[in-house]
């Protein structure tokens, strides 16, 4: 047994992660729900209202039948339960009693008084699951029915300041399911470690350094590392999965190809671009006319209530001026403004898009939606033949690059890129950057990355591909061999360029402190969010686990109320990852890069709102997606339902629907 485990190194990590999360179990750090944190909501899984604050005290009140669930309790020890609360009734009512079960078995019933009072209670040990779900039945009292002057229409049951949770001297049986999770984690990274091609002893160190964190996680944040266990697991055996898929398939050179043979096909295809984008901006037009009698929905923020077309400028540009247009054409017109957090802002939308359309505007006298659109729809035209170039240049096919141009105008949400939005210019922006860093021109490159960063949040993110780019051209083998650049190595001084993207976004940052005077700029709470529209939705966005977020979208988007908006980003989720498997495993590394650092930021960030739109720059995705659309009947399958819901989509957006 001894040789089987010292020859099988996950054997041996296995053993070991074993032992140190028994031992990690062993700590005896109370769990305590305090009733003050938004964080403390995924365990009080019913009959909790939001927590107030009352003389310096906060509370939840309860709705009578509640139940906190506390994964990951541990086993085999009798725990000791404290609470801290009372049962308050306006006379003539008294307090009842109240039952106190612990995973479905009744444990006592207790009789709190109308004063806030601590009661303990001695608890049976958990199951081997090793859940703690607590459940506390009371009756309840209507204060508007009670309170003199009380508007208050809640069921009322327990006042609630404090939930502790603390083990006898026994040893705790470590949770079963709990624990699987973290082993498969543990295990699935030296999995992934070794699939991607490091050593043994490297693979090992890194599932030990992910088997500390979670001891520590356990020691010091048993709950939530529970609670998020199974995103661990899912992120970590997801990501050796795709490793092992692209181990079976990787066709892409690291450098660009030559294409001086293929000069006689490219310029024809500029007009067939040229085409293309005046065809599609043509049935955009269209789209509101031939929609014309679909009712349109109020718009928030401002309300506007969508109106029918009479004309062709109407049709145009008029009826688009929907949502972020409407904040972007403030900007172009009036520039910043904050009035308080009482009133929406327009603090929150990067400067670029708005600065160039505001002197298109003031140049032409054009109306400000119509600057927009003509400034959207030609960065899209340049954006596609810079598109078209780099596609050629990293496959040396001209129809794959022609499909690549045709499938990012038929995306479902690429109509955004021909209205008064910052996709066309951000898209543009993001392609150059590439474009230059490809070819080893770092200045061209940074100075580009710096106008994304001021075009949108997201630019930040060029950081890492552009960095892993630098690195690779600095430090590979000369030789066609060894996917080496073409050129000479970027010289140690052009690294700078490299921090072009971020430097933008800290630009605009250094602007917002400079003008409003709060030196955390767009990240400031001093704006606290875009819009009041949004206010209370990305708030409650916090960071969490990559895993975590796509299960909870998903169980959302099955549980609920489907809707056209639930859907888009549904599918543009499933699409992102997909094809940033198929980047990854199709096109030169740091596309591949790019589009995963776009998807973790998402993923990590809990909010998927606005998926489908942010969708639309993340140009390696149409790239792959032409690779696989050689056949016909693949690029049938991916053209025509693309340009159909892209008709749906956008009708909706004109008659004041959100879609992203």
């Amino acid at each position: 047994m001894r040789n089987n485990v010292l020859r099988k190194p996950w054997l041996l990590l296995l053993v070991i992660s074993t032992l140190v999360l028994a031992i990690a179990y062993q700590f005896r750090a109370p769990l305590v729900l305090e009733m003050t944190s938004p964080a403390e909501e995924q365990y009080l899984t019913r009959g909790f209202y939001p927590n107030e604050e009352t003389f310096g005290v906060t509370y939840r009140w309860t709705s009578g039948e509640a139940q906190v669930t506390l994964p990951g309790v541990g086993g085999g020890v009798p725990l000791k339960l404290h609470l801290q609360l009372h049962e308050f009734r306006p006379a003539p009512l008294a307090p009842r009693p109240v039952a106190l079960s612990l995973n479905g078995q009744t444990v006592t019933t207790f009789t709190p008084t109308n004063d806030l009072a601590a009661y303990d209670f001695a608890l049976p040990p958990s199951d081997l699951r090793g859940d703690a779900v607590i459940d506390l039945h009371s009756d309840t009292f209507h204060p508007q029915d009670t309170l003199p002057g009380s508007t208050d229409t809640r069921r009322l049951g327990l006042f609630i300041d404090q939930i502790k949770i603390d083990y006898d001297a026994s040893l705790i049986a470590p949770p079963l399911l709990v624990t699987a999770m973290l082993l498969a984690s543990v295990l699935a990274l030296y999995g992934l470690s070794k699939t991607i091609g490091l050593s043994t002893r490297a693979s090992f160190m890194l599932a030990m350094i992910l088997l500390i964190a979670e001891a520590i996680g356990v020691i010091a944040f048993r709950l939530w590392t529970a609670h998020n266990s199974p995103w661990v697991a899912a992120t970590t055996i997801g990501a050796w999965l795709i490793a092992l898929r692209l181990n079976r398939h990787s066709s892409a050179s690291e450098r660009p190809v030559a294409i001086d043979h293929l000069s006689s096909a490219i310029k024809p295809a500029y007009f067939n671009i040229l085409l293309i984008v005046l065809i599609w901006r043509i049935v955009l037009v269209l789209i509101p006319i031939l929609g014309n009698d679909v009712a349109g929905v109020p718009e928030c923020c401002p309300e506007i209530l969508p109106q029918p077309v009479t004309s062709w400028s109407q049709a145009a540009f008029g009826t688009w001026q929907r949502w972020d247009t409407l904040w972007y054409s403030s900007i172009a017109e009036h520039g910043y403004h904050y009035a308080g957090e009482s009133e929406a802002t327009n603090v929150g939308f990067f400067p670029l898009f708005p600065l160039v359309n505001g002197v298109i505007h003031q140049v032409t006298g054009l109306p400000v939606e119509v600057s927009g659109a003509l400034v959207s729809t030609l960065m899209t035209l340049f954006a596609c033949v810079m598109l078209y170039k780099l596609t050629i240049g990293e496959t040396a096919d001209p129809s794959t690059a022609q499909r690549a141009v045709l499938y990012l105008i038929a995306f479902p949400a690429a109509y955004y890129l021909a209205i008064g939005y910052s996709e066309a210019l951000y898209l543009l922006c993001v392609l150059g950057a590439f474009y230059f860093a490809r070819r080893g021109q770092w200045w061209w490159s940074g100075a580009i990355a710096f106008l994304a960063g001021l075009t949108r949040l997201h630019g930040a993110l060029l950081l890492a591909p552009l960095g892993y780019e630098w690195l690779r051209q600095r430090f590979a083998q000369a030789g066609p061999e060894s996917g080496g650049t073409a050129g000479p190595r970027p010289a140690w001084a052009s690294s700078i360029a490299v921090l072009g993207a971020p430097l933008g976004v800290l630009a605009f940052n250094l602007y917002l402190n400079a003008t409003f005077g709060q030196p955390a700029g767009y990240f400031s709470p001093y704006f606290q969010i875009q819009t009041m529209f949004f206010k209370g939705i990305r708030a409650e966005a916090f960071p969490t686990f990559p895993g975590a977020t796509l299960a909870n979208s998903l169980f959302g988007f099955l549980n609920g109320v489907p809707s056209t908006e639930s859907f888009a980003v549904m599918a543009a989720t499933i699409f992102l990852l997909i094809m940033t498997v198929e980047v990854w495993a199709r096109l030169p590394r740091v596309y591949g890069v790019y589009l995963l650092t776009v998807l973790l930021f998402q993923l990590v960030g809990g909010d998927l709102i606005s998926m489908p739109r942010f969708v639309v720059p993340l140009f390696p995705a149409f790239m792959a997606l032409a690779q696989l659309g050689k056949r016909e009947w693949a690029d049938r399958l991916i053209l025509i339902p693309s340009l159909l819901l892209q008709g749906v989509l956008a009708l909706l957006f004109t008659k004041g629907y959100w879609i992203a």
